[in-house]
Order: C-alpha cells, then sequence, then structure tokens
C-alpha cells in the first residue's frame, strides 16, 4: 500500500478503472451467456450501457397477435444495434408462445425477413433493422439500372 495520501489516490483511481473494465466484461459474458444478473447498488448508480435482450429472457404473450415481421422488428429493437441471427429470433417468438409451425419455421421467418425493406442481412448470417445501414442502402439505391 502507498504511503502518501497522492499514491492512495493513484491505486484508488486505477482500481476503479479496473473495476469499470471488469464490470464491462462481466456484463458481456453475461448477455453472451443469456444470464440476468441482479444489479448492486453501485451499478444502479451508475450510468450503463442498454444491454440486449435474449430470447431466454422473453416473457409469455411478449409478442401476442403481432406478425412475424412485427414480433421481429420489435425484437431487433430491443437489442439496438445487436444484429440477431434467424434461429435466434425463431427462439424467442417460441419462447413467448408464439405459434410457429415445427416443420419449416425457420424457412418461413428466413423469407419473412428476407421480403421485408425492414430488415437488412448482416455477414451473411444475422438480420438488423435496415435503418441501422443506411450506407448500405445508399449504395443500392444509386446503383444504376441495367437496361435490356
Amino acid at each position: 500500500m502507498p504511503d502518501s495520501p497522492k499514491g492512495a489516490l493513484e491505486l484508488l483511481e486505477q482500481l476503479r478503472r479496473e473495476r469499470d473494465e471488469l464490470d464491462t466484461l462481466i456484463r458481456g459474458l453475461e448477455r453472451r451467456l443469456g444470464v440476468v444478473s441482479e444489479p448492486d447498488q453501485s451499478e444502479l448508480d451508475r450510468p450503463t450501457a442498454k444491454l440486449p435482450i435474449s430470447a431466454k429472457s422473453i416473457p409469455l404473450g411478449f409478442f401476442h397477435n403481432m406478425t412475424q415481421a412485427d414480433a421481429a422488428e420489435k425484437l431487433l429493437r430491443l437489442n439496438a444495434a445487436h444484429p440477431l441471427t434467424t434461429k435466434e429470433i425463431l427462439d424467442a417468438f417460441r419462447k413467448s408462445g408464439m405459434t410457429v409451425n415445427p416443420k419449416n419455421a425457420l424457412t418461413v421467418v428466413y423469407t419473412t425477413l428476407k421480403r421485408s425493406p425492414r430488415f437488412e442481412r448482416v455477414a451473411g448470417k444475422a438480420w438488423g433493422l435496415s435503418e441501422w445501414y443506411t450506407d448500405k442502402r445508399r449504395r443500392r439505391e444509386e446503383q444504376p439500372v441495367a437496361e435490356n
């Protein structure tokens, strides 16, 4: 331990920075695992980033009376700027109690998202909202139409 008050203050500040980094890492790992932990009082006092909602935390009836496209949009808005795979979206639908055909549900959800201009395929495996990718949409609009 430092003997001087200045050394102690520097150590305290360094430990606080390390704690913030660890908290960020812990939240990221919890998000990946779908674990939601109870925040302690110090976390409630500090501003934190919004963590994406996982399929495991979707309550029953969350997408009641919604189309698959509307439900997917709602889910993606809760996960702002965090694209989800077709399977993750389907898992959230099932968790909420939404009726989906077990035989071809993945194909139906994929086709629904592909046909809607509200969604954008990201990195060939996930879906995001088109509004998140305005540059991509702008490039598509600027491409000249091929004449026959």
